[in-house]
């Protein structure tokens, strides 16, 4: 395989696994978030789908600042 064309599919494969990771770290955050919350609401649904990805982005550059080291 030529250096480039796995250049390209390695960049592919890490923007794969960010997305994967960021996707379940929202799911993750939105269930505690619903669990914690009394009343479900749509209103409550659109707030607690706003911190959990706020929440996501957060951890993710948590984890890439910790393993960079």
């Amino acid at each position: 395989m030529p250096e480039q064309q796995r250049a390209e599919v390695s960049s592919m494969a890490r923007g794969i696994v960010l997305v994967a990771e960021l996707a379940l770290w929202w799911g993750a955050l939105l269930v505690l978030w619903l669990m914690l919350i009394g009343a479900v609401e749509p209103l409550e649904w659109a707030v607690g789908g706003s911190a959990a990805l706020v929440g996501a982005v957060a951890a993710l550059g948590a984890r890439r600042a910790v393993a960079d080291r």
